[in-house]
């Protein structure tokens, strides 16, 4: 009879799939976006296309991080704590990841329209880029430790980036207004930098230069703490987050080439995971305009 081979192979097949590893996660990107990195080198990336946060180790080996069900995530920032902040434009909401792996909710939709860009303070505060509706009603919203809000900034266009300094001094990228904010302790709201061509990610630098994603010129500008702006890397295609990491390492999410890449101090630029080992050529420079949807606050346009 061939009844007891078609179980006995079907058995076999079944154990032999049991038996397997699970797969691993692929190394690529549907469309990397904000980027932090924690104390230890550990960089997490936001995959806004495939609803994901990965972990990339130094190496270079993509790991999915647990962050719940996200919808449509945009930024992340990482406490000194280890607690990883997660922007969720999709659900209106940051969520939180404990250093133990408990997922929880700091903030949901009643609070925040479209977080697109999240940081955190030493002690805990969070501040989160929301880009609004219609142009000229983003915000910039500070959230306690224990989810208490206060509203620094009103009347920005779009806003997509946003970093805190140890001084407590907050930057936001003023994205549909091509320049860069600076938010003091006592509220007062500035122009820091003008004249970018849609800057989305900031980072800031041990020296306490601020670095600006220069999305629709692809490239990286650095931003003296007087205003003095100059070139850091260029040739990127649409570049998105950006983070800094131990060793004076900056990070780049290259959107265009769907990629994480890595600026050495001297200036080397260089794939950490995803894409290609070359940028693809950059395409011209695209002209702003301020009737840009919500989707295109974290996508540039075709």
């Amino acid at each position: 009879m061939t009844t007891p081979l078609r179980l006995g192979s079907w058995l076999a097949a079944v154990l032999l799939t049991a038996a397997r590893p699970a797969a691993a996660p692929p190394a690529s990107f549907g469309y990397p976006d904000g980027v932090a990195v924690d104390a230890a080198g550990t960089v997490y990336v936001v995959d806004t296309d495939n609803a994901t946060v990965g972990k990339i180790s130094p190496s270079g080996d993509v790991t999915p991080l647990n962050a719940g069900t996200l919808a449509y995530p945009t930024g992340v920032a990482v406490g000194t704590t280890g607690t990883i902040y997660v922007a969720d434009a999709g659900s209106h909401s940051i969520v939180q990841v404990s250093p133990a792996g408990e997922v929880s909710t700091l903030a949901h939709n009643r609070e925040l329209l479209f977080p697109a860009a999240v940081a955190v303070d030493a002690v805990g505060n969070v501040y989160v880029a929301d880009s609004g509706g219609e142009p000229g009603s983003g915000t910039v919203q500070k959230i306690s430790p224990r989810g208490a809000r206060a509203t620094l900034a009103k009347g920005l266009n779009k806003p997509a980036g946003i970093a805190v300094s140890a001084q407590g001094l907050v930057y936001v990228a003023d994205t549909g207004n091509n320049t860069v904010r600076q938010i003091d302790p006592d509220g007062h709201v500035t122009v820091l930098a003008a004249n970018f061509n849609h800057p989305r990610g900031l980072a800031l630098e041990a020296s306490g230069a601020l670095l600006v994603a220069n999305t629709y010129d692809n490239n990286i500008r650095r931003v003296s703490p007087t205003g003095q702006v100059s070139l850091v890397a260029e040739g990127f295609n649409f570049p998105a987050g950006l983070a800094t990491g131990p060793a004076g390492i900056v990070y780049v999410t290259d959107t265009g080439t769907s990629s994480v890449r890595k600026i050495a101090p001297d200036g080397q630029v260089s794939l950490l995971a995803g894409g290609t080992s070359a940028p693809a050529p950059a395409a011209p420079p695209l002209a702003d305009s301020s009737a840009i949807s919500h989707a295109d606050t974290t996508r540039h346009k075709q």
